[in-house]
């Protein structure tokens, strides 16, 4: 029976493809968990090349020179904002940059510019969502062509993630209907429209655990940038962050690296976020606010000024189990059409003003 599964399990990596370092832990842990990296304390940056990765996944191509216009324009409203609100007399090494990528060098090194480094790259983080979302609202763009967009982005790093010997099962997409919408804001309180309307869902199924940690490796590498991973809107029913660190000889060596202890998971407030799935129902959940590129679109824009960025943001949601899991999930309480019937029966209670509904 499903129930009777333990809550979580422990993926075995020594057979998955590809080394996992410490900035790809944290990385992981930040999906998995749902934390802020507003919270975060240190990057665990090595090299350039890494930086110019995740410089790419947020919609920075630093060979493009109007980019990098955008990107130091980015770095001084930050350093604008810490200065003139909170008096920080910030380290030099953070104020003038050559090169862009030294600041999140900085940030992953310890010494007397990290702190600082940490401090801009935070700003920075909100400045570029902001810049993005604006975009978003001037301009004229169907939600239909940016989930196209987006879509074609997934697809090509499921590619990717193939190619790389992640061994995939089943793979979807989906878009919510109109009565899916409807049905989900009439059963929570919680629920707000922009929430529920603007989102895209993808679905993957990996043959193990170990391939879907390393399914989260790569996505998070290839596809989207951690730091837009929706704080608090996480799921982890599946992988043991603490026994699956400490039971793989190269990732045990990171343990006393990472930022928060070992066992922080195990201390979380494990209450459902669903409230109309079965008890046995298990996965991995996560919504990122994913950047998308709109160079096409913004050159046609009239009265388009450079500062707004060429990047704008849409909510995806993404979910992954192993095969295993998949197979629970379609099974007994956990069917779909029986999520579905409790959702109904909670619009109705409430459409009939039951109070405790």
């Amino acid at each position: 029976m499903a129930d009777e599964q333990p809550l979580v399990f422990q993926a075995t990596l020594a057979d998955v493809p590809g080394a996992f370092n410490l900035q790809d832990v944290e990385q992981i842990r930040t999906l998995l968990n749902g934390t802020s990296v507003i919270d975060w304390r240190r990057l665990a940056f090595t090299r350039h090349d890494q930086v110019e990765a995740f410089l790419r996944v947020s919609g920075f191509d630093l060979a493009d020179a109007q980019d990098r216009i955008q990107l130091e324009s980015v770095h001084n409203r930050a350093l604008d904002y810490l200065t003139r609100n909170f008096g920080l007399q910030l380290n030099e090494g953070v104020l003038e940059l050559d090169d862009p990528r030294d600041l999140f060098l900085l940030a992953s090194q310890p010494g007397p510019a990290q702190r600082d480094a940490c401090r801009v790259l935070k700003v920075m983080h909100v400045i570029h969502h902001v810049d993005g979302r604006e975009l978003l609202f001037r301009m004229p763009i169907a939600l239909s062509e940016l989930f196209h967009r987006v879509e074609q982005r997934v697809f090509r790093a499921l590619d990717g993630m193939k190619a790389m010997g992640v061994r995939v099962a089943e793979f979807s997409g989906s878009r919510k209907t109109a009565d899916s919408i409807l049905t989900k804001l009439l059963a929570r309180r919680d629920s707000l429209a922009a929430e529920v309307h603007d989102k895209l869902r993808f679905r993957v199924v990996t043959e193990d655990l170990s391939d879907a940690f390393a399914a989260l490796v790569y996505l998070s590498n290839h596809l989207f940038p951690f730091n837009y991973v929706v704080p608090g809107a996480s799921r982890n029913d599946l992988v043991d962050f603490r026994r699956t660190l400490e039971g793989d000889p190269q990732l045990s060596a990171l343990v006393d690296l990472l930022q928060l202890p070992v066992d922080f998971e195990e201390k979380l407030d494990r209450t459902r976020q669903n409230i109309f799935s079965a008890a046995g129902f298990k996965m991995i959940n996560f919504v990122v606010d994913m950047p998308v590129r709109v160079d096409d679109i913004v050159e046609e824009m009239p009265g388009y000024r450079p500062e707004w960025g060429r990047v704008v943001f849409s909510l995806v949601e993404f979910q992954l189990m192993d095969r295993i899991t998949d197979e629970s999930n379609s099974t007994g309480d956990n069917r779909h059409s029986l999520y579905k019937a409790r959702q109904h029966v909670r619009v109705l209670e409430r459409l009939n003003g039951n109070q405790d509904a």
